[in-house]
């Protein structure tokens, strides 16, 4: 059988010719410095994808810090307007937080490896919560600007599938082309069949089943989910898009 339906994401990587770990050095200082040590799977990611121009619309950051660091930034930028402006920080969040010594923070709030935000709009971020950086596979939360800092919400139970979703985004062309224009630069032929009876018949002409495939939400549209699948023989992968019942497929050849 020369199609493989349950690749991961470093598979993925591997097949586009993306392998080198280029990034390993600074994840290595960032464990060091911050006494942690990160998933294997999240490690050997990020480690190819640091500074990686396919991800340069993608919704996950190479550069990691925790939200605590960014509650003290906050509160460094805000002081001033604080200080001319007292009465407006009676429902400051952050203005509360300045008040609490930084050791009683997680009464309120736990801590969270941030790892990316959404590209297009900036107003949401992922993370890793503090306590569960020791899984190997741990939840992924997320973070809307519009909320309190300490409404973090579970947006996909395993790091795995966030991750997975996040590069099928990319391949995808969810929003931006980027995988597109890149990849053809490098050597390898695109096509793209935007609906559902294109998608379906080319599918069963190549004999790909995709019953067999698994499902990662997207982290863009409503219900919105990826598929992938990779045909040894032809050389192709396949990045499906559902979105409204409608199929799109894109086929990256080299």
């Amino acid at each position: 059988m020369s199609i493989k339906y349950d690749l991961t994401a470093v598979e993925i990587l591997k097949l586009l010719g993306y392998s080198n770990p280029i990034g390993k050095e600074n994840l290595e200082i960032f464990e060091k410095e911050n006494n942690l040590k990160l998933s294997s799977y999240l490690f050997e990611f990020l480690s190819v994808v640091y500074n990686n121009p396919l991800f340069a619309t993608a919704d996950i950051w190479t550069s990691l810090y925790f939200s605590y660091d960014d509650i003290e930034e906050r509160i460094e930028d805000d002081k001033e307007y604080w200080e001319e402006n007292p009465d407006d920080c009676a429902e400051d969040e952050y203005f509360k937080f300045s008040k609490i010594p930084k050791e009683k923070w997680s009464d309120y709030v736990l801590n969270y490896l941030q790892i990316g935000s959404d590209y297009s709009a900036d107003v949401v971020v992922f993370g890793i919560c503090e306590k569960d950086l020791e899984l190997e596979n741990p939840p992924v939360y997320m973070l809307h600007e519009a909320n309190s800092i300490s409404d973090w919400k579970i947006i996909y139970n395993k790091l795995s599938d966030y991750i997975m979703a996040v590069i099928l985004d990319v391949l995808s062309c969810a929003n931006y082309y980027t995988a597109k224009n890149l990849l053809r630069k490098e050597g390898w032929n695109f096509y793209e069949y935007s609906d559902s009876r294109e998608t379906k018949s080319f599918l069963s002409n190549n004999d790909i089943d995709l019953s067999k495939m698994n499902k990662y939400l997207s982290l863009y549209g409503e219900n919105a989910f990826c598929l992938c699948c990779y045909d040894n023989e032809k050389q192709s992968l396949f990045v499906i898009r559902n979105e409204k019942d409608n199929y799109k497929l894109l086929v990256y050849q080299s």
